[in-house]
């Protein structure tokens, strides 16, 4: 703390144009662009007639975007794990896989 201002000094990684403060990202949550990946390109897994099975992904949690193919729910948030090479977001309704970016290409969900 700065004591002749009265102010927390910021550290150097809150200095970034990409960081913004837990205040901010509530007032304007962050657009993601969503990707349809292939998911031989995403999980470790067995191409079955047309479908592709896994061994043991567990979701981390149901996101606020929805599936843009199917429309029918919430997409689930699926982190790096044994048989995961890319985290992604998965719908349980079209079992399809998606990548998330923001609007400069950045992607949201970091390895």
């Amino acid at each position: 703390m700065n004591r002749a201002s009265n102010r927390v000094d910021a550290p150097a990684s809150r200095t970034s144009p990409h960081y913004s403060t837990p205040a901010e990202q509530r007032a304007s949550p962050a657009h993601l662009y969503l990707v349809q990946l292939d998911p031989q390109t995403v999980v470790d897994g067995v191409r079955f007639d047309d479908t592709y099975l896994a061994d043991e992904i567990r979701t981390c949690g149901t996101m606020r975007e929805t599936c843009p193919v199917c429309a029918e729910g919430h997409l689930q948030l699926v982190l790096r794990q044994k048989s995961v090479r890319v985290p992604h977001l998965f719908c349980l309704e079209c079992t399809r896989c998606f990548g998330a970016f923001l609007s400069d290409g950045t992607p949201a969900l970091i390895e």
